[in-house]
């Protein structure tokens, strides 16, 4: 009790102001791990890796409205890939493959159901885009790469809701333009917040990039995405900037948006990131991603800022105890050599003493 009341309130004010700063940045950084977990759409390269242990990247390339690229381009960089992965002397495994991607255009058509028609968002989709999307079924089932007829659709719940009512619906037809499709299922937008709010589109739906191309000539493809290998930093990024036709696009790593140098690069770039120059419109998903990065970049900039008092006050309590620790060392030390000396001395006179009488 006696030490506690010799602490002035002043030293029991600062203390309690660096616990409170040092349980903020806490808070900041737990935070942060909830926004950089909360997008789905960030996780195909973990998913495809599996158990494997091995390292893959997920690339995304976004390019422009008026500079979109054919599925012949797609094809034709899969091939080069494949070659330059070999070459590279990778394998891919029995029965699988050392890749997986997916790729996308968009466009508005206008949709018939037995409740009414409505003009919505139609997505064509090629590959494996639900591994990269995977929007919660709910009914039916998703499109593949591999169904022989391309006469199938996805609804959204909204669209399924406005169209007939319910989202029980597979196997029922919607017309588009002169022609039928299937409904192969309807799924559930995401909910977490982040999509909620960059996705404005209304209602939509999902259909194979080659109906969609039927339905719009000048249809193409803006988004294109793949998970491949990455023995080493930035590999699988280089191999895809070097080798798709990107033109005036970008290319993103999606599985290191949340690494400290990327955040540490959207606290730099603050201010520019909302100048569209580049003539790209990126999809919600995309912007979805990119609010996750600010709202991860303010978090770590708040967790610094609040950590800074605390760790220097600890800092320089430590110090400061340190060197009082090594002066009463040095001082218990010098008393101690002292004692010895004298002890030597008073013996030895002692000896002396001893002698004469």
């Amino acid at each position: 009790m006696s030490i506690i009341k010799r602490v002035s309130w002043k030293t029991w004010l600062f203390w309690g102001l660096n616990l409170l700063l040092a349980v903020l940045a806490v808070i900041c950084i737990s935070i942060s791990r909830s926004v950089t977990s909360a997008l789905s759409t960030l996780n195909a390269a973990k998913t495809w890796a599996g158990e494997s242990g091995e390292r893959f990247a997920q690339i995304a390339c976004y390019l422009p409205h008026d500079e979109p690229v054919a599925e012949d381009a797609v094809f034709t960089f899969r091939y080069t890939l494949l070659n330059k992965l070999r070459e590279a002397s990778m394998e891919a495994p029995e029965n699988g493959s050392l890749f997986t991607d997916a790729y996308c255009g968009a466009d508005t058509l206008t949709v018939k159901g037995e409740r009414g028609s409505a003009q919505v968002k139609a997505t064509g989709i090629g590959g494996d885009f639900f591994r990269f999307h995977p929007l919660r079924l709910r009914s039916g089932s998703y499109l593949s790469d591999s169904d022989l007829m391309k006469d199938r659709v996805i609804l959204d719940e909204s669209l399924a809701w406005k169209l007939f009512g319910g989202t029980d619906v597979t196997g029922m037809m919607v017309t588009i333009g002169e022609k039928g499709f299937y409904i192969a299922g309807v799924v559930a937008r995401e909910n977490d917040r982040y999509s909620r709010e960059a996705y404005t589109d209304g209602e939509g739906m999902f259909m194979a990039f080659s109906a969609l191309k039927e339905q719009k000539e000048d249809a193409g493809i803006t988004c294109y995405e793949i998970v491949l290998p990455d023995p080493i930093t930035s590999f699988g990024k280089n191999m895809v900037t070097d080798n798709f036709p990107v033109g005036k696009g970008v290319v993103v790593e999606n599985s290191r948006r949340y690494s400290m140098a990327n955040r540490i690069q959207v606290v730099r770039d603050f201010g520019k990131r909302s100048m569209g120059v580049s003539g790209i419109v990126y999809p919600y998903w995309e912007n979805a991603v990119r609010l996750t990065e600010d709202y991860s970049a303010l978090l770590l900039v708040l967790s610094v800022l609040f950590a800074v008092c605390p760790v220097a006050s600890v800092t320089v309590a430590a110090v400061k105890a340190l060197v009082q620790a090594l002066r009463a060392t040095r001082i218990k030390m010098k008393s101690t050599i002292e004692n010895k000396i004298e002890s030597k001395r008073e013996k030895k006179w002692q000896r002396a003493a001893g002698k004469k009488d």
